[in-house]
């Protein structure tokens, strides 16, 4: 059922109360355009979240004890049967090179300290440019996926402000590299054949200016990934 502005205002004021649980919301996950001013959904939440950027300095940095890097995932094993395709396809990607994102160095990557942190999730992939000294946190969208960007952008940078940066580093370099030499940044990558990676699309031709703004103001970057024949991925 399409929803006015207002309404969408309503929800997402309802949710900003919670903000480490904001992509969670079902608003930020609504596709298409209000049914009173034919407005994307995502417009109207993201200008609206431009207006409040001081609410995401609420989100608490939880610092992990054990590594947050496991050394288990050096030995991948993949179960083709599974349903879980994304999970799969983030396997696949463990420790490529991937240009601008660097080498892809872990995945699922755990942000809960104890069981007392309920509801945290899990970083999908993390990646290191050499080059650059930029270490990403990524949020994955597989094809198939009826997620919109700002779920995904918003999942992202969530993340990137609960994790101990600074332990992250040095879990991941194994205290090789001094943590002032890495910038951390929140980055979403996708596939063709998702929703994400359609709006995305639809970003870099101008139709959301908003959604373009609320990326920049919160410094996230974006990255789309071909899946070519015979599930080569290049």
């Amino acid at each position: 059922m399409k929803k006015t502005k207002q309404e969408t205002l309503n929800d997402l004021n309802n949710e900003l109360s919670s903000i480490e649980n904001l992509y969670k919301s079902g608003c930020v996950n609504w596709i298409g355009k209000t049914k009173d001013t034919d407005e994307f959904y995502s417009e109207i939440i993201s200008n609206e979240l431009l207006l409040n950027l001081k609410e995401f300095d609420k989100i608490s940095i939880v610092t992990r004890k054990n590594t947050y890097c496991r050394a288990n995932h050096k030995k991948i094993e993949i179960n083709l049967e599974s349903p879980r395709k994304e999970e799969i396809f983030a396997k696949r990607l463990a420790y490529l090179n991937l240009g601008e994102l660097g080498e892809i160095k872990d995945y699922q990557i755990p942000l809960k300290d104890t069981k007392a942190d309920k509801g945290l999730g899990k970083i999908d992939l993390i990646s290191y440019n050499d080059e650059t000294k930029i270490l990403y946190l990524i949020e994955l969208k597989y094809e198939g996926s009826d997620e919109t960007l700002l779920r995904a952008s918003l999942e992202s940078y969530t993340y990137f402000k609960i994790v101990d940066k600074t332990k992250l580093i040095k879990d991941c370099f194994n205290n090789s590299i001094h943590p002032d030499e890495i910038k951390v940044m929140p980055a979403v990558l996708v596939v063709p054949n998702c929703n994400a990676c359609d709006e995305l699309e639809d970003v870099e031709i101008g139709n959301r200016p908003k959604f373009k703004a609320l990326a920049l103001a919160l410094g996230i970057k974006f990255f789309t990934l071909e899946l070519l024949v015979n599930d080569t991925i290049l």
